[in-house]
């Protein structure tokens, strides 16, 4: 099969419409990073776990990141992760959660939940109604180009959502909702210097399963990249034009 190029590799793919889908059993589901649980076991945290957690969510950044439940492509697995929204209705993800590379599919369905903290859901829950991802993860699974968006089904409650900004800081702030940390309910944070290699920013902050599509903020309103693997350095994926474009005109 032939490689992509650049220009290929960065071009979107979208699903079909997806139908609603009943709440999940948090006892369920599974830590979705797209390692393999061998891969999964400390190598996100680097050194001492120096990550700090967020205790209210009704403020910004935090009130726009979200909580994902996925249900894989089959429906046999249930699978969690992180995104933030742009828009009052689309998000920005991991491509991988989105779409499934294994079994070669859409996930059948995601619940979106800004601001969850703990067992408050202040902002409520939201179904997502179509997914988007690049060529270059879906056809090729380029670490690279593991970058998604979803479109959920209704305005979510409050207006205040990330702006996602090419630029390249020199430290930056990873924030989502690890699960190894209070099964995964709530936020967790923490800041440190950024590099620069192949599309993706480079980083020793403390990262686990859950945190896939968490933001690279800059600051309290503009987000970078999208974290995607663990790795010691973990990484993100620099945003490109054509993504951030193609997202905002959905």
């Amino acid at each position: 099969m032939l490689e992509l190029t650049q220009q290929e590799a960065e071009e979107m793919v979208f699903s079909n419409w997806i139908e609603s889908t009943t709440d999940f059993d948090e006892e369920d589901i599974t830590p979705r990073y797209y390692r393999t649980e061998e891969d999964l076991t400390a190598k996100a945290v680097c050194g001492g776990d120096d990550r700090i957690k967020v205790t209210t969510t009704t403020t910004m950044p935090y009130k726009a990141i979200c909580k994902l439940y996925m249900k894989s492509p089959s429906g046999k697995k249930n699978y969690i992760g992180t995104g933030w929204l742009t828009h009052t209705n689309k998000l920005y993800t991991a491509g991988h959660c989105v779409y499934d590379r294994k079994e070669k599919g859409w996930m059948k369905s995601i619940i979106v939940v800004p601001g969850k903290s703990g067992k408050a859901e202040p902002y409520g829950r939201y179904y997502a109604s179509a997914f988007t991802t690049t060529r270059g993860w879906k056809e090729k699974g380029i670490p690279r180009y593991d970058m998604g968006a979803i479109k959920i089904g209704s305005d979510v409650s409050h207006s205040d959502v990330l702006t996602p900004m090419l630029e390249d800081p020199v430290r930056g702030e990873i924030c989502g909702y690890p699960a190894d940390r209070d099964t995964g309910i709530f936020q967790y944070r923490m800041e440190d210097s950024l590099r620069k290699a192949g599309g993706q920013f480079k980083y020793m902050l403390d990262t686990y399963g859950g945190q896939s599509g968490s933001p690279l903020l800059k600051d309290r309103s503009v987000a970078v990249g999208i974290h995607n693997y663990g790795g010691c350095p973990n990484s993100a994926s620099d945003l490109y034009q054509l993504f951030v474009n193609t997202v905002d005109q959905w």
